[in-house]
């Protein structure tokens, strides 16, 4: 969904009464979930008559994270974890305090899968029970971190995703699945390996965007807390590196099933889509999709990049003269 269509729909909600008690909204947590929130923030604690004025002190506060009844949960510097002890002390134990401006209140995860076993599970409790007049906004661009019943609690919004790997990266990436010739391990290595050393120019360009914003807080200079944040920044370009994967698979697929070149990601390639498309079964191009979920999964785990890549591109079904007549992966 887009930005303003969901904001227009928690809005009708919070004016007819009936908002969810808890949202989760999937998408870039720097980029448009968080655009949303503060919307809705500023929808909450505006003090004009036509809300949000975007001006007022309670929108300024909104923006500025001042605002005593909106509660931010941020992941731990050092951790990058969102602790039980955090998730008591600065969500769970405030939250159920009086509102002091008399009116809403609201609760903030900013990166919501970073919580831990004991730090969901006590969020738990209260999102199931919540106070009134309280509403819990979870953002997170990897929900299938969350526990389920927490998920199975919150309406869940999937935000339309406009953020883009840097073009000169996204180029390469296209470029190596377009020539990736199955059948040769030699040649899917290389494949591999090419993709390998963008996620590793990718790392470098993480940690020079850290240094650029470094501030003036001498906790800035504890190693610990700027590789956390260079993990952090890494980890959000390194699903819009995944993202071109899945994207060129999902074109692969939409051409299989008679798809024009209006409905691709990369309508430049439709001759090459449609070339390939013709050599492969439905149920192998429905499994390239398997393939590229399962890999923005594991490389959630602690596995060597470099291997689940090799693995990833040697088992997808790429539809290449090499590949012809070959049998679903399964």
């Amino acid at each position: 969904m887009l930005v303003d269509e969901t904001f227009e729909m928690i809005r009708h909600a919070l004016d007819s009464g009936h908002p969810a008690h808890g949202y989760l909204i999937t998408g870039p947590v720097r980029g448009a979930a968080m655009e949303l929130v503060m919307r809705v923030l500023q929808l909450l604690f505006c003090h004009a008559e036509q809300k949000p004025c975007g001006n007022c002190d309670g929108c300024r506060r909104v923006v500025e994270k001042t605002e005593s009844d909106i509660h931010w949960i941020f992941p731990e510097l050092k951790t990058r974890v969102i602790s039980v002890k955090q998730m008591r002390e600065k969500l769970i134990n405030e939250i159920s305090k009086t509102s002091f401006s008399g009116g809403w209140k609201a609760g903030v995860l900013v990166g919501a899968d970073r919580m831990n076993a004991a730090s969901a599970n006590a969020f738990l409790k209260t999102l199931e029970e919540p106070p009134d007049r309280t509403l819990f906004f979870l953002l997170s661009d990897a929900p299938q971190q969350l526990l389920s019943t927490i998920v199975s609690r919150c309406q869940r919004i999937d935000l339309d995703d406009d953020s883009e790997l840097a073009e000169h990266w996204k180029d390469r990436v296209i470029e190596s699945l377009a020539n990736a010739q199955s059948g040769k391990p030699l040649e899917n290595l290389a494949v591999s390996t090419e993709l390998f050393s963008i996620l590793t120019e990718i790392k470098e360009e993480a940690e020079r965007l850290v240094k650029e914003e470094k501030g003036e807080d001498p906790l800035e200079d504890d190693e610990k807390i700027f590789n956390a944040k260079v993990s952090s920044r890494y980890r959000e370009m390194r699903g819009d590196f995944l993202r071109v994967i899945m994207r060129w698979f999902r074109d692969l697929f939409g051409v299989k099933c008679g798809g024009d070149d209006s409905l691709l990601y990369y309508p430049v390639h439709f001759n090459l889509y449609r070339e390939r498309a013709a050599r492969l079964t439905l149920a192998q191009v429905l499994y390239n999709l398997e393939a590229a979920e399962e890999l923005s999964r594991q490389f959630e785990k602690n596995i060597s990049e470099e291997t689940l890549l090799a693995y990833a591109v040697d088992r997808c079904n790429h539809g290449t003269l090499k590949q012809e007549g070959v049998k679903c992966n399964r």
